[in-house]
């Protein structure tokens, strides 16, 4: 397998950043067909796999031996929006090389790292031997929302047994654990009253904000020392009738993020518990609760063999001992791995987080290079 062709590596980042795949809607298949077209005549067996209208993930497999384990390559297609464009310097639907850089929407997250992943998979699908194991690439659809082509690509995966790199931004260093997400919504109704008789009515707004402290103060309990303490956030709240009016409603959304030892099972119960709690304390309160998105908290034993290796190969290509990161935001590898505890999966991606969803989002020209060369030499393990 070759090292590097900057050219190839470059046509290959233009058209994933190229197609529009902001979510919503989303419209991946668009970039899966190119994807599908982009492996043909490769020894590797491709699949697209639907999970909505215009939407589809990628599954392609590269047959091994067997006497490895499963090496899982997996990366999102779709994007955040593309917010404002008049505030961007750079077009967003377009690759723009300046300074270093390569700009446009997903260069950071995570279409740089989709790209390494895709280069580096159809090197190994030309090669003419088989690999030591089986060689996945998973493309996923709706990352950015709901995970919606992780879940439909759960039962396709070895994940049981198998290896799982996801090109997220790490700025090139590992990924070993990230926050699992609760999203929860709260709708709250209370009783209307004279604001001169605020104890005649149960004041709605009062209660989100009770129920916002008690969650706060839960999750700091909960900490890890790459990711931090749990948090909850309030995002958005609603309600109230007047201003001289008791709120008799409000309807509030938290944005809770848990570590590693703050399962998302045993903050939910106490979501349930707290908001049981409050009610007692108001006689005709009443709190409906819905959780729109259950992310697990994951992380990965950095003494691992796989961890190790690819540190090794990292280190080798950069002659510097890659960073072991904590990673905030949520990922694939909360679908993937929060579902099955004896998935390896770990993050590694040329973008930087602090990049991701920003205007005029870019990534190094450098890293994305150096990310292609780690990607290759980790598969060509498979290979010796």
């Amino acid at each position: 397998m070759d090292r590097l062709n900057t050219e190839e590596a470059v046509f290959l980042l233009k058209m994933l950043v190229e197609t529009n795949t902001s979510n919503p809607p989303g419209n991946e298949k668009l970039l899966a067909d190119k994807i599908s077209g982009y492996l043909s005549g490769t020894r590797a067996v491709v699949r697209s796999v639907p999970c909505g209208s215009g939407r589809a993930s990628i599954l392609a497999k590269i047959q091994g031996t067997g006497e490895r384990k499963p090496l899982i390559l997996c990366g999102h297609m779709d994007t955040v929006p593309f917010g404002k464009t008049a505030r961007w310097h750079f077009p967003p639907d377009l690759l723009t090389e300046d300074g270093g850089r390569y700009y446009g929407r997903g260069t950071s997250d995570m279409k740089s790292g989709l790209a390494a992943l895709l280069y580096a998979f159809k090197k190994a699908a030309a090669h003419p031997q088989m690999p030591l194991g089986d060689i996945y690439l998973a493309a996923t659809a709706d990352e950015e929302s709901q995970g919606l082509g992780a879940q439909s690509l759960m039962g396709r995966l070895p994940l049981q047994n198998g290896i799982m790199l996801i090109a997220e931004p790490t700025a090139n260093g590992i990924g070993i654990c990230s926050k699992g997400t609760v999203w929860a919504h709260f709708m709250i109704k209370g009783k209307t009253a004279h604001g001169a008789y605020p104890e005649q009515g149960i004041d709605a707004i009062h209660a989100a904000v009770e129920l916002h402290q008690t969650l706060t103060g839960f999750c700091q309990t909960y900490t890890d020392p790459l990711l931090g303490p749990s948090t909850c956030t309030m995002t958005e709240i609603s309600g109230g009738v007047k201003t001289n009016m008791v709120a008799d409603c409000c309807e509030t959304v938290m944005d809770i993020r848990t570590t590693p030892n703050l399962e998302n099972t045993v903050l939910i119960e106490k979501i349930h518990a707290a908001c049981r709690e409050i009610m007692a304390q108001y006689d005709g309160l009443d709190i409906q609760i819905n959780i729109s998105n259950n992310r697990e908290p994951v992380a990965v034993d950095p003494m691992q063999e796989p961890v190790e290796q690819v540190a090794a190969i990292i280190k080798t290509q950069t002659g510097n001992q890659p960073a072991y990161k904590g990673i905030r935001f949520f990922s694939d590898a909360s679908v993937f791995a929060g579902n099955c505890t004896q998935l390896t999966c770990m993050l590694f991606g040329p973008g930087r987080e602090e990049n991701a969803h920003i205007v005029d989002e870019y990534v190094d020209k450098d890293a994305y290079f150096t990310s292609i060369v780690c990607y290759n030499e980790l598969l060509h393990t498979y290979f010796s």
